[in-house]
């Protein structure tokens, strides 16, 4: 309109349009200022469409949203909601709660529970089984929780998994859209779950979409290391909203008034003091509609000049302006509310503030009215503040006393009420002051917390509670509680001190017994934080104690800790003793889960002198009892050690046998480093610099610095491999940072590949001069040590006389690779040739490709040598295209060399590679194979006599955009939009050899967004010859052929939802559709202009609006 753009107009300059009556003007000034188009989110509402229509398509994941409180991540929420229940689908949602204490999986908790007052529980549980009561402990509908059984760590991840297949079971129709809001706020056991979600939900139908506030996110914020670990390992999509540019913000503007145009100078006045934030921009027009600054006039809305607007300087001053509209008895009702929490229901409010319904709910609709307040749920008379920010000022603008008195009166109300939680009084009587009552609910809520497998929370409850306790011995096992909770949760480092506190209060009150259990959780700390020798002192005080005490499950641990202490320094003989005491004792005290784990080490002792297949046997006994016992760590401890010794050995297929029986949870590092390592070894060279990585950041995530060094080191190695040379130097940790003789078993050869990949051949063997030969009991890094020795056999013999297990039958196959290498650099060619073959032969057997490679290496190198050059040549090809194909650059490279040496070309390698298309890429007019899509709306007249005109326009618009980026995407040109239709072209250059299945996924992809917006789409796809290029110097490219006839006839045999490809087409997307576990079925068309019938198929989409 015209006076919004008029800048000079006053509301008493004499203008025609004058106010409206005082009486009109409160009830407009009444009326909520809301956007009702969502603006300047194209591009972010497109990339959430985008992963919700891959779920629906069994490509699920997770996208998580930040930005500042206002910006509009809820609006972006609700936007992709309204489409996904459009589609069919589940929806779920949940919020975390601001409160400083609140209970574990909350938002989860909301999610799930909303979602099974839907269902039929019987019939759910049926289809869940075992699962159903794992989840009874959380959701009690599911039925009775079993009592917790073995490891805690294992319980947990049972939880996970059990809640991961129910959102599995609730997406098996028409997908799931789960959401999760305000992460900034989530409780430590709902961030690990929605962790743990972002990994396990790929491949699935679930869309995860979260959001978080960026200006919360402090550098210490326990968010933060889960949000770069997504940004590091792309397990979840990240966008971050930022505020809108000025013309977005005219937008805004233009949207709420329902005005055709807005001034340039309010237009920037507005995005200056609101700087883009929509929720800012919404309460400042708010506020000077209330104010009269903005008011209607009998022809349309009108403003005072910009120097006349009066608006506050920060969001806060304009709620509390609000606030202050309200009555007395308003604003208290108001602020109860606020110490309750962003959410409330009405029967709390009034029991808290003591007055009437009728009352309390006069309240609630002025705070409503006045967009403060919403409706949360009109059947259970919930409200929600309308925005956290609402809330904060609302809160913060109350003094500490009567904040404390209204806390105070909060936990009285909530303990009255049936089916009271721990946690939520624990924080309301914090918050109130009142301690003594306030310890005795935090100590129940983290044994709560506990059985719900949420130990970060737990952990944080009994830290919360302990500085109010006064008594030292209650305190110290508080603190003993709390970093048992740590640990579990992998976090050693912050479990130390609470338990040398804890230990020290409780020898202090001659509770030596007591304190000596909890010495061998703080040895085992210490240990992960790469101090075996501290670690030491405490495994051995405890002993001592224990072993005055008589035969109990703790000296049998004692023994077990010392004997791997031992074992990692490669004494064996003491270690084997350490570990037959523990045996013993643990018989002794009756003690399986001790009886177990020291069969564990026994097995690691055997391997030392070279019985290998009794260790594996040893190793098997340890897992078998275990698990029959409930006895999860010791469990996956016998499967690390077994995986890791295959690894050593050589033997793949052990390695793999035991990996796949691994269970750990999915915060622990072990898992991502046992599989790197096995990665990495069959030469899979990215897959194992990724889990290398992930280990990498789990293991700093929860502070285990023992973990941390080791996934350094496999991630140097991979690097070092994929001939990153300066990357792998970057990672790999100094030498001085070895606490234990095995610990060069770990690094040595990542410091040997790392030097060659720089090409430092003396500086790898630099490397190995010092490598001390009883530590290569297992053969190795014995290959890797000969390889940087090549040049120095005098040096290498000594070394490989004094290693140990020189008589093991079979050869140790590491050993036999290092014995070739000394045959071949003292010119025994025949016993070099022997030993090497066997090596990389049984290399290759067990699938270590890597191993097999630079074996096979200096195998050639000994054919050659032998006289047998063509043996030589063909390995050294193979080598290289094997290796090349695996990205395992390194070995490549080597295999080159080595070729070059002997005067043998391989040639060079060759990949094609097929660049995206675009119209540039066109070289001339000429006849080409083309594949052409047509694609319009179904029903589009009837469409738009029962749509109104503005929203069809937009939804076409929408559909035009989509299908200008999709075809775009898939590497095709746009012929023409004509209404709801589309034409598109796929390889205009000629040069695409599969764009009849780019053709399709376009199709795919645009009726699908389509059916977002609710518009039924069809299309046909055709392949075939056509002549293309520009006909004028000017004129766009054109597509002349019978194709286009073909496709646009196909198109209008499609029904909606479907793609029609002709025969042609689907022969060459056939594989593609049928490995997605699809099927085209089979018709023959009578089509206008083709002489007789025409064979063609019917695919139909996952999300498009069907027929």
């Amino acid at each position: 309109m015209r006076s919004l753009r008029c800048s000079s107009l006053r509301p008493d300059s004499g203008h025609l349009d004058r106010p409206i009556s005082r009486r009109r003007f409160s009830a407009v000034a009444l009326a909520r200022v809301v956007s009702p188009a969502m603006v300047g989110r194209d591009e972010e509402l497109s990339i959430v469409e985008d992963a919700l229509l891959s779920a629906l398509r069994g490509d699920g994941g997770a996208v998580v949203v930040g930005g500042e409180a206002g910006v509009g991540k809820s609006r972006l929420v609700h936007e992709l909601t309204r489409r996904a229940l459009r589609l069919g689908c589940t929806v779920m949602s949940g919020v975390c709660s601001e409160a400083e204490l609140s209970l574990p999986y909350l938002p989860f908790l909301e999610a799930i529970g909303n979602h099974l007052s839907t269902q039929d529980i019987a019939a759910l549980r049926e289809r869940l089984g075992p699962a159903a009561e794992e989840l009874a402990q959380l959701f009690p509908q599911m039925g009775r929780a079993q009592p917790p059984a073995g490891d805690a760590v294992q319980a947990k991840l049972r939880l996970f998994e059990a809640i991961l297949l129910l959102l599995r079971d609730a997406a098996r129709e028409r997908g799931l859209l789960l959401v999760l809001e305000d992460l900034h706020w989530a409780d430590p056991a709902t961030r690990e779950l929605v962790d743990y979600a972002t990994r396990r939900l790929r491949n699935t139908n679930v869309l995860v979409l979260a959001t978080y506030r960026t200006d919360e996110l402090h550098r210490k914020h326990a968010l933060l290391p889960t949000i770069q670990g997504w940004r590091r390992s792309g397990q979840a999509h990240l966008i971050e909203l930022t505020p809108l540019r000025a013309e977005a913000v005219k937008d805004m503007v233009v949207s709420i008034f329902d005005e055709p145009d807005v001034s340039d100078e309010f237009r920037d006045f507005l995005h200056q003091r609101s700087e883009g934030n929509p929720f800012v921009l919404e309460e400042l027009l708010r506020d000077a509609i209330d104010r009269g600054d903005i008011f209607k006039t009998d022809k349309g809305w009108d403003r005072k000049a910009i120097h006349e607007i009066r608006m506050p300087r920060t969001v806060r001053d304009t709620i509390l302006v609000r606030v202050g509209g309200l009555s007395p008895d308003h604003v208290e009702i108001l602020s109860a509310a606020s110490a309750i929490g962003q959410s409330f229901d009405l029967a709390t409010l009034t029991a808290v503030t003591g007055r009437s319904s009728a009352a309390v709910l006069s309240a609630l609709e002025a705070s409503v009215t006045n967009q403060l307040l919403e409706e949360a749920d009109r059947t259970s008379g919930r409200y929600v503040f309308r925005h956290a920010l609402t809330r904060e000022a609302v809160y913060e603008d109350i003094i500490v006393p009567r904040r404390q008195q209204l806390h105070a009166r909060i936990a009285e109300v909530l303990e009255s009420q049936p089916g009271w939680k721990a946690v939520d009084l624990a924080h309301h009587l914090l918050m109130a002051g009142n301690y003594q009552q306030a310890v005795g609910m935090c100590v129940a809520a983290a044994e709560a917390a506990i059985a719900a497998r949420a130990y970060k929370d737990a952990a944080e409850l009994f830290e919360r509670a302990t500085p109010h306790v006064t008594d030292a011995v209650e305190r110290g096992r508080l603190m003993c509680r709390a970093a048992d909770a740590l640990w579990l949760n992998f976090e050693p480092s912050a479990a130390r001190p609470l338990l040398e506190q804890g230990v020290k209060d409780l020898e202090a009150a001659g509770l030596k017994v007591e304190a000596a259990g909890h010495r061998l959780l703080l040895g085992r700390c210490i240990w992960e934080m790469l101090r075996p020798d501290l670690a030491r002192e405490q495994f051995e005080q405890a002993k001592d104690v224990l072993e005055a005490a008589g035969p109990s499950e703790a000296l049998a641990v004692a023994y077990i800790r010392l004997s791997g202490l031992e074992l990692f320094d490669k004494s064996g003989d003491s270690g084997l003793a350490a570990a037959e005491r523990a045996a013993e004792v643990a018989r002794l005290a009756g003690s399986s889960m001790a009886l177990a784990w020291s069969w564990n080490f026994i097995a690691m002792a055997k391997v030392t002198t070279g019985k290998i297949e009794e260790a594996y046997q040893y190793l098997e006994d340890s897992y078998r009892a275990a698990r029959d016992g409930g006895h999860d760590f010791q469990t996956q401890n016998a499967v690390f050690n077994s995986a890791w010794c295959a690894v050593h050995l050589g033997h793949g297929r052990r390695a793999r046998y035991w990996f796949d029986r691994y269970t750990g949870a999915a915060a622990e590092a072990s898992g991502s480093y046992i599989q790197g390592m096995i990665k990495l070894h069959e030469g899979a060279i990215k897959e194992a610099t990724a889990l290398a990585r992930i280990a990498l950041q789990k293991a700093r995530d929860s502070g285990n610095e023992k973990n941390a060094w080791r996934a350094s080191v496999l991630l140097a190695e991979a690097l070092a491999e994929a001939m990153r040379p300066d990357e792998a130097a970057a990672e790999l940790p100094p030498v001085s940072s070895r606490v234990e003789g095995q610990d060069s078993i770990y690094d040595t050869t990542a410091r040997v590949r790392g030097r060659l990949a720089a090409g430092d051949v003396e500086g790898a063997f630099e490397a190995v001069r010092d490598f001390a030969p009883k530590m290569a009991d297992l053969g190795s890094p014995a290959d890797a040590i000969a390889e940087a020795a090549a040049s120095h056999p005098e040096w290498l013999r000594s070394f490989l006389d004094r290693m140990p297990n020189q008589d093991v039958e079979p050869p140790l196959p590491r050993a036999e690779v290092a014995r070739g290498r000394l045959a071949l650099a003292e010119g025994r060619h025949a016993d070099a040739v022997r030993m090497l073959g066997a090596a990389e032969a049984f290399f290759r057997k067990e699938g270590f490709l890597l191993d097999a490679w630079h074996a096979g290496r200096a195998l050639a190198e000994a054919e050659a040598a032998s006289g047998d050059q063509s043996a030589c040549r063909k390995r050294l090809e193979q080598i290289v295209g094997e290796a090349e194909a695996s990205g395992a650059r390194l070995a490549a490279r080597l295999a080159r060399d080595t070729a070059a040496r002997l005067e043998i070309e391989i040639a060079p390698s060759s990949a094609a590679v097929i660049e995206a298309e675009a119209v540039a890429d066109v070289v001339g007019t000429g006849e080409r194979m083309v594949s052409v899509l047509f694609a319009d709306v179904r029903g589009y007249t009837e469409l738009t006599g029962s749509t109104a005109p503005a929203s069809m326009t937009d939804r076409i618009a929408s559909l035009q955009r989509w299908a200008g980026q999709e075809v775009a995407r898939h590497h095709g040109i746009v012929d023409k939009f004509a209404g709801d239709a589309v034409m598109a072209t796929f390889n205009v250059s000629g040069q695409s050899v599969d764009h009849a299945l780019h053709a399709l996924q376009a199709a795919i992809a645009i009726i699908d967004k389509a059916a977002l917006v609710g518009l039924p789409v069809g299309a046909g796809v055709a392949v075939g010859p056509a002549v293309v290029g520009r006909l004028a110097e000017s004129a766009n490219v054109s597509v002349l052929g019978s194709v286009t006839n073909l496709a646009s006839r196909l198109q209008a045999q499609a029904p909606a939802g479907e793609v029609m490809v002709s025969e042609e087409a689907y022969g060459r997307v056939k594989d593609w559709i049928q490995g997605r576990g699809g099927a085209g079925e089979r018709v023959e068309l009578t089509l206008k202009g083709f002489g007789g019938p025409v064979v063609a198929y019917r695919i139909g989409t996952r999300a498009g609006i069907q027929a």
